[in-house]
């Protein structure tokens, strides 16, 4: 009796298993294809082949774009959430908003809460987060996606998406624009008496960030930006529970002008210097009135610069546009990149 009762339960499990693989291959093969935009970090697991592990910007989702019943605030690790997703171009898709229950209409990817809740970013993961890869040819996706030293080249993930939710990834591309991060100067000295600093202290105590956008394609592609370096954006990654983001808000939304469009043939790297001492990139934190730069009051919290490409008015014609926005490694103003 017991030991049928052992080869039972593993028959019921190897059911399971084969269910689980079947409705995967299904939908590998019937869902709906589409893109998303993705940097892969940390290359191979030699117990189980190479692979590349993937994040996005769905992972980490902003309580502004979460819809739900529940709050936000209050969901726990595991709970069940929908990623309803909106096209963008190249079939690249974005996310549109976070919910706790299925859409009743669109795209959608179900994934789960993955930790705790903090600072205003809900953590989200959805079984898309490794690429599985032939043994031996990890390592040369991780040389073509590039290293924090130099520029990094985005993949562009191929998902097969379910009815009910599910991604199934099939293939990947690479990203046209690549993003390369430098900090200088960044704050390593004790922080004191920061409040009484003036705002000539603050510019020239706070840290330099260099950013270049390189055309890796091999035909010509424009970007966009102006003097006030609109095309960029601060977000904070919430790592200590505090929910801050960038006070200016001049830039939003950013409409593509003529005069913005910088033209980059292939291999050819537009550089900006960005000094977040200055008032452009202060922060403020959700509840409050005032704000002040990084180095001020967020010396702890952990950052990411964003470009991103502008809206673009109907009827102008811009093809060679390159849509969608590059995230760079996250930093602090002490000097520490991810």
């Amino acid at each position: 009796m017991r030991k049928g009762l052992i080869v039972a339960l593993v028959l019921s499990q190897l059911g399971v298993l084969g269910y689980l693989a079947g409705q995967r291959e299904w939908v590998r093969q019937r869902g709906e294809q589409i893109y998303l935009r993705t940097a892969p970090v940390d290359p191979r697991d030699p117990m189980r082949g190479d692979y590349v592990r993937l994040s996005y910007g769905l992972n980490s989702v902003d309580l502004a774009q979460y819809r739900g019943k529940t709050a936000g605030t209050a969901l726990s690790r595991g709970t069940a959430v929908y990623a309803l997703l909106k096209a963008g171009p190249d079939d690249v898709y974005e996310l549109d908003y976070l919910s706790d229950s299925a859409p009743p209409s669109g795209l959608y990817l179900r994934g789960r809460v993955s930790r705790e809740v903090l600072g205003g970013q809900i953590p989200v993961s959805y079984g898309i987060e490794q690429y599985f890869v032939e043994q031996g040819s990890g390592e040369a996706i991780e040389l073509r996606r590039g290293d924090r030293e130099g520029v990094q080249i985005p993949m562009e993930v191929a998902v097969a998406v379910g009815s009910n939710g599910l991604g199934v990834l099939s293939a990947y591309r690479w990203s046209r624009l690549g993003i390369g991060f430098e900090q200088i100067n960044p704050t390593t000295t004790a922080l004191s008496n920061t409040l009484n600093w003036d705002s000539a202290t603050i510019a020239q105590r706070s840290p330099v960030l260099v950013v270049s956008l390189q055309n890796v394609s091999d035909t010509e592609l424009k970007i966009a930006d102006n003097d006030k370096h609109c095309g960029f954006s601060l977000q904070s990654l919430g790592d200590t529970g505090r929910s801050l983001s960038q006070a200016d808000k001049s830039c939003s939304p950013y409409v593509l002008r003529e005069a913005d469009m910088i033209n980059l043939a292939p291999g050819e790297v537009y550089r900006v210097e960005l000094n977040m001492g200055l008032p452009r990139w202060y922060v403020t934190e959700r509840g409050s009135s005032t704000s002040s730069a990084i180095v001020v009051s967020a010396a702890n919290e952990r950052f990411r610069l964003v470009y991103q490409a502008p809206s673009v008015l109907p009827g102008m014609d811009v093809p060679l546009l390159w849509r969608g926005s590059l995230a760079s490694p996250a930093f602090s103003v002490r000097g520490r990149v991810d």
